[in-house]
């Protein structure tokens, strides 16, 4: 959504010039949509004033054409692997296939090029830190700052892009993005507002492909001064796209809902999927669906039977940049997906000169902060990676011991008077290194993404209701183990859990709160601090289980999501107690004692 000073009026879109991205496709020609799509349905689309649609171009089987769409997801700032010998590749493996390809067909008049980012291109690796927290301390947005020198031509925005909140991203969009940022969905406020437009229309070789961002509602955290809501997105898509139809030869969704409701995906779709969108669609209402979100590697050696939902292509390339997406459309004289399949980058060949000329610079930039040191471990089995991604759900974990008291500690250092903190398995990724010495490296890999400090009021009742549901998210021992949101609490909580012969029977007995019985407490008001991701993961599970489990929903529970950053705390904690140390928390002291 863009509102300009003389918005469209509802129900109409405004059509004006852009400017593509100075390093993209050549002789390429780019108009914008302004106006609000997510509100009501577009009926009419007006030109901007001096603006003016280039002729049509027909096509037949005997006078076809081509469009190459190239699409990435989920790239989370991994645009090269960064080791003590330097940086290996990734991003540039990208770039050498895609300049390849624009070379090879930029006098071809039938075959054009399109490169798109469905999302969550940053957030998730080391280069966030030079995103910095101000207007003062931003250095760079790399992922925007090498799309742009690579010639992408458009993004939506992911969940994750808006982790930093509205006034990062609208920094970040104002310094470094060459491109059009597309969400039909997104309703800002300044300084977002107008940095962004709900669809654009390219013309490429004479081929008119309009293209429409969607982003997901699950996983974005706002609070009633965040500047922005999420529409919904299918009622979005169905106010849009008629009145873009017309206008258009190809029609693209470039979306980050994820890929379906039962994607059986970590990441929490929110309203709909582009499964659930493509059902909600006329048939072949959309030439293709780009997505992203949930990290799916769809269509690998070619677009597959199931992959293809009402008449409508869905293509996804994984997370991390190890695939590259490659879609053929053909028009003759409809526009038809004719191929589509991902390239492993990991067998793509380097584009050298931009690696050496804009990825290297800012891996030298960043490999320090990597290798400061936070001090050291203690000898605890625990901490250990095989451990925390084994056992941390199924007994007590002096690792999340420590996390749970560095986040409450930290929380009280800000003036929040927090009675208790929790975690479960989001706030930790891997482990660390076991008595040995710990860097920022380590710890952000601990915690590589933006999470923030969420506060909890709870009463006696429903923090009892909270330990109680606990035990029934516990691993065991003769299940399979998934996350499930198994809690950790400070140590201001003790309580005994009893597995039972099977899941439904599993309870905590003896809880206690600073060693006072917690049923005495029922009236109490309690302040709990815990992370803003804590039980995310766990949704696609808690859908599953909730039908035969009475599970408590944290988001059901009045909390407010705070602007402290979960991992530049614990930083904070690890420095002011020397590391992961016993002293510290990372010990077990019997807080929580599990009967089989």
């Amino acid at each position: 959504m863009t509102t300009p000073a003389s918005a469209p009026s509802p129900g109409t879109l405004r059509l004006i010039r852009g400017t593509p991205n100075p390093v993209g496709a050549y002789g390429a020609q780019l108009f914008l949509f302004e106006g609000d799509a997510a509100s009501a349905p577009i009926h009419h689309v007006e030109l901007a004033e001096g603006v003016s649609l280039p002729p049509r171009r027909s096509f037949s089987a005997a006078h076809s054409a081509r469009l190459c769409v190239l699409h990435i997801n989920d790239l989370h700032g991994h645009v090269c692997r960064l080791t003590p010998e330097g940086d290996i590749p990734i991003f540039s493996k990208i770039v050498g296939r895609i300049r390849s390809l624009r070379h090879r067909f930029r006098d071809d008049p039938d075959m054009a090029i399109l490169t798109l980012s469905a999302g969550d291109d940053l957030i998730g690796f080391v280069f966030d830190e030079l995103l910095g927290d101000s207007d003062e301390s931003f250095k760079i947005h790399v992922g925007y700052h090498l799309y742009s020198a690579a010639g992408m031509d458009a993004v939506t925005f992911g969940n994750h892009d808006l982790d930093m909140g509205a006034a990062a991203l609208a920094r970040s969009v104002e310094r470094n993005a060459r491109f059009p940022r597309l969400s039909a969905n997104l309703v800002a406020e300044p300084p977002l507002q107008g940095l962004y437009h709900p669809a654009a229309l390219f013309i490429r070789k004479g081929i008119r492909i309009g293209v429409v961002g969607l982003t997901t509602p699950g996983q974005i955290r706002q609070s009633p001064n965040s500047g922005f809501y999420i529409a919904d997105p299918i009622q979005t898509a169905h106010n849009i796209l008629p009145a873009l139809r017309p206008l258009c030869d190809v029609l693209i969704i470039l979306s980050h809902l994820g890929y379906s409701l039962q994607g059986g995906s970590g990441a929490t779709v929110g309203a709909a999927g582009d499964v659930e969108l493509a059902r909600a669609l006329p048939r072949g209402g959309v030439h293709l669906i780009v997505g992203g979100h949930t990290h799916h590697v769809l269509n690998e050696q070619g677009l597959t039977p199931n992959n293809i939902v009402n008449g409508i292509p869905i293509v996804q390339a994984g997370t991390l940049g190890r695939y590259l997406g490659e879609v053929t459309i053909s028009l003759r004289p409809t526009a038809t997906v004719t191929n589509a399949r991902l390239q492993p980058t990991a067998y793509l060949p380097t584009d050298q000169q931009f690696e050496q000329d804009y990825v290297q610079p800012l891996a030298s930039e960043v490999m320090p902060l990597l290798t400061r040191p936070l001090g050291r471990t203690a000898n605890c089995e625990d901490l250990d990676t095989l451990n925390v991604q084994n056992c941390f759900a199924a007994r007590e974990s002096a690792f999340a011991n420590f996390i749970a008291e560095g986040l409450a500690a930290r929380a009280r250092a800000h003036g929040h008077e927090v009675d208790l903190a929790f975690v479960d398995a989001s706030s930790a990724r891997v482990g660390v290194p076991v008595g040995d010495e710990i860097t920022f490296g380590d710890w952000f890999n601990v915690m590589p993404f933006a999470d923030t400090i969420a506060l909890y009021w709870l009463t006696g009742v429903q923090l009892e209701q909270l330990v109680r549901d606990n035990a029934l998210r516990c691993d065991r021992a003769d299940e399979p183990h998934t996350e499930r949101g198994f809690l950790h609490f400070s140590h201001e909580l003790r309580y005994t859990l009893i597995l039972g012969a099977e899941r439904s029977q599993a309870r905590a007995e003896d809880i206690r709160f600073q060693g006072q019985p917690l049923a005495d407490l029922r009236n109490r008001t309690f302040l709990l601090a815990s992370s803003s991701f804590v039980r995310m993961p766990a949704a696609a599970w808690e859908s599953y289980a909730a039908p035969d489990l009475p599970l408590i929903h944290l988001n059901d529970l009045p909390h407010q999501p705070m602007n402290l950053f979960l991992r530049k705390e614990l930083v904070t904690y690890l420095s002011e107690v020397g590391g992961v140390t016993k002293t510290g928390g990372a010990k077990r002291d019997g807080r929580v004692k599990i009967v089989e």
